[in-house]
């Protein structure tokens, strides 16, 4: 994980005399929470809170950082009974965020299926994609309905091998072995032009 935050780094302020400086620099320690200290304490939980959802760990540094920098851009919060909470609650927002983003890019990059053809599509580009379908479609019919069924249940409705041997009544490893020859022979399918 990178190093926290510079929390010691404060803006350019008006020359004053030493002691009134001291002074309200105590004040400013005493008001604003120790974000080293809480930094140091929470990081690594919310390192492993983004890591649970998100795969690529140099994302997860990133949004720990930009985590923390939401939080001190909010102010001194000494008042706060949980930062944790408080800190888990912007953690939670990032991911919000972050999903209303990749469901815009995806709404934008999404073709309807209807067989109407977007205007400034490719037609080499869809005849292509159309053939591969095709074939993709014949192979399917050509699997053994019991391996057809399985791959689909896998692949489409998203069943673990486990949920798939429970519904067929299977051994995990005939699942496994069923998935594998559907995806050979799609692969076989796929490489043929």
């Amino acid at each position: 994980m990178p190093p926290g935050p510079d929390l010691s780094v404060s803006p350019a302020e008006p020359e004053r005399d030493a002691s009134s400086a001291c002074e309200a620099d105590g004040e400013e320690a005493r008001q604003r929470p120790d974000a080293a200290a809480l930094y140091a304490a929470e990081a690594p939980r919310l390192w492993r809170f983004f890591r649970r959802r998100i795969p690529c760990p140099d994302e997860a540094d990133d949004l720990v950082q930009e985590t923390f920098t939401r939080a001190l851009r909010q102010g001194a919060r000494s008042s706060l009974r949980n930062p944790g909470g408080y800190l888990t609650r912007i953690a939670q927002n990032l991911l919000r965020d972050r999903a209303k983003i990749a469901r815009r890019r995806s709404a934008d990059l999404h073709v309807p299926a209807d067989g109407e053809i977007p205007a400034a599509a490719d037609p080499l580009h869809l005849l292509e994609v159309r053939d591969m379908l095709d074939r993709l479609e014949a192979v399917m019919l050509e699997l053994p309905k019991t391996t057809r069924e399985i791959f689909m249940a896998h692949r489409l409705e998203g069943l673990t091998y486990a949920e798939i041997a429970r519904r067929t009544g299977l051994t995990i490893k005939q699942v496994e072995k069923a998935i594998a020859r559907a995806m050979v022979e799609l692969d076989r399918a796929l490489g043929s032009r």
